[in-house]
């Protein structure tokens, strides 16, 4: 398989409420990769993740029709109930978690994403990384508004205030993207845990570094994000596309 996947609890967090997902085959994907950061307090947190990757796989994995987006798209609707009920079972209110999900079919791409988990591109041919998704929270709606610049202490200071999340509201609308990656290239998929930790430059040089297989460059990245503080789970997944090196 061309992806790998880790979680660490990072070293601030008594608990994990990261949860993620790979598998090569699932439904009509070649593979399927999806990173969960659940949020609630105590335990909520990672019953709220593990449950809305659980509720997606198993949706994705039973679904016969070739429709990517409207299955991802069904598939998450399905999460959101499922958190919604537990959370009504547990009198959690406020349990929720993000989600950013990548299917291939070849060379193609189909993602979505709710919150801050992020999805990018790392292209080696061309020595660049590129977020693909898009944060869905309260700071960057006041960069698009004008309001604060990015990176800072306004920013820094407040963007774990997100305004999307599974299982909060009885509907939640997911933001989807499509691309073809390019030979020689690298998907990433991870919670903020990492994102928030590592700088995107450190990001692309840990990934790139084919000298390394690719599960000894998940651990760097993992590495680095604790070495910086670690104070958030840190969560992880790396797919190689065509044409790249030593990833066994």
């Amino acid at each position: 398989m061309k992806a790998v996947g880790k979680t660490n609890t990072g070293k601030m967090r008594m608990n994990n409420e990261d949860a993620f997902y790979v598998a090569d085959h699932v439904g009509m994907f070649d593979t399927l990769m999806v990173v969960a950061d659940g949020m609630g307090g105590h335990s909520f947190g990672e019953v709220a993740s593990s449950l809305a990757v659980s509720t997606v796989v198993s949706y994705i994995s039973r679904e016969p029709v070739n429709m990517p987006f409207y299955i991802i798209e069904q598939a998450i609707a399905n999460a959101n109930l499922a958190v919604q009920k537990k959370a009504m079972e547990l009198n959690s209110y406020g349990m929720g978690t993000t989600l950013v999900l990548a299917g291939v079919v070849g060379k193609h791409i189909y993602i979505a994403n709710i919150g801050d988990s992020r999805l990018y591109t790392v292209e080696g041919r061309l020595n660049t990384i590129r977020q693909i998704t898009k944060d869905h929270s309260y700071v960057e709606e006041m960069v698009e508004l004008g309001l604060i610049e990015r990176h800072s202490e306004a920013y820094e200071s407040q963007k774990n205030v997100i305004t999307r999340a599974i299982g909060i509201y009885s509907e939640v609308e997911a933001d989807y993207f499509e691309l073809d990656l390019m030979r020689d290239s690298y998907l990433l998929l991870c919670s903020d845990g990492l994102s928030n930790m590592v700088p995107d430059q450190v990001m692309k040089a840990l990934i790139l570094d084919e000298n390394f297989p690719l599960e000894m460059r998940l651990d760097s990245l993992i590495e680095a994000a604790n070495n910086r503080g670690g104070k958030d789970n840190i969560t992880v997944i790396l797919y190689a596309g065509e044409g790249t090196a030593n990833v066994e």
